[in-house]
């Protein structure tokens, strides 16, 4: 488990390689708007999941979702600066595949299956409606597979199913996430795991509000 120290430190990298990027460069690869100061200065604009997040580049990196002051969780940061540091413009490939089948996935399997499938299957396997209502508040698309499958864009270059086949009396509930073969243009296979839990407790965190309480 990484220490706080350790976040930290990967964050001062990734924040000293992205200041001496050409911005407008990596807006283009990344999907981002850009408003430039300069080469290396100015702001990116994208969506992380369905929240507007606005980058500031100059002296020191600031991050934060559009009308709020509250700056991101570190290992948001990090997420984002190594999708812009990383990506290089792919289209998508067209073709889904798991985890494993990314790069290096099979190293981090057991840190993504505990991230994702246990505490997904633990709130809405048995409840596929409670599922689809909180897909559709942070902006998931409906698509075919499982007994409801939604499509989410965590990152402008960066589609995600999460497909979820309902629990019963003789089967246990069941669920798998997907990923486009290019998404090793973009991310790691660490960050895409890490990238993915944020994804599942989101969708938690939406089935936890009293608003979307379903009997």
């Amino acid at each position: 488990m990484p220490s706080m120290y350790d976040y930290q430190e990967a964050l001062r990298q990734a924040e000293d390689k992205v200041k001496q990027a050409r911005l407008a460069d990596v807006a283009q690869k990344a999907g981002a708007a850009v408003t430039l100061c300069g080469d290396t200065t100015g702001s990116l604009r994208f969506f992380f999941f369905n929240d507007p997040v606005i980058i500031h580049i100059g002296e020191s990196v600031t991050m934060h979702i559009a009308g709020r002051q509250q700056e991101l969780p570190v290992e948001e940061k990090i997420i984002l600066l190594h999708y812009l540091l990383q990506a290089n413009g792919a289209p998508p490939a067209g073709q889904w595949i798991t985890f494993r089948q990314i790069p290096d996935g099979h190293f981090y399997d057991v840190a993504f299956q505990r991230r994702t499938r246990t505490p997904f299957l633990l709130r809405f396997g048995h409840n596929p409606l409670l599922y689809r209502k909180c897909a559709e508040k942070l902006g998931g698309s409906h698509i075919e597979g499982g007994d409801v499958g939604m499509l989410f864009q965590a990152l402008p270059n960066i589609p995600v199913q999460l497909l979820l086949w309902r629990g019963d009396e003789e089967l246990p509930p069941e669920s798998t996430l997907l990923f486009d073969a290019h998404i090793s243009h973009y991310l790691p296979a660490e960050d895409i795991a890490v990238l993915s839990g944020m994804l599942i407790y989101r969708l938690i965190r939406v089935a936890n509000s009293e608003s979307l309480s379903l009997s």
